[in-house]
């Protein structure tokens, strides 16, 4: 909620307690999802594609992984613009 009140940007009150849900369980989905996203809105293309196909090898339930596959995809074309 405080990353989408911060109109999608990560601040360090956001960042703490992604942390600290990371440190409880490193396969949290929501925290990894947040992470994939802000760094997909930072440009950091890589490092989105990294945590979203993590979220995929997680095979959970709770992910539509149609919507991800297509993440992935365009985080991989705007980070060949950038190559």
């Amino acid at each position: 909620v405080l990353y989408y009140q911060a109109s999608q940007h990560m601040t360090a009150q956001t960042r703490a307690m992604i942390d600290k849900a990371l440190a409880l369980d490193s396969n949290e989905i929501t925290a990894l999802m947040l992470l994939a996203s802000d760094a997909f809105m930072q440009a950091n293309y890589a490092q989105a594609i990294e945590l979203w196909q993590k979220v995929m090898d997680l095979n959970s339930p709770r992910v539509n992984r149609t919507q991800l596959v297509e993440s992935i995809n365009m985080a991989k074309l705007l980070q060949r613009r950038l190559d």
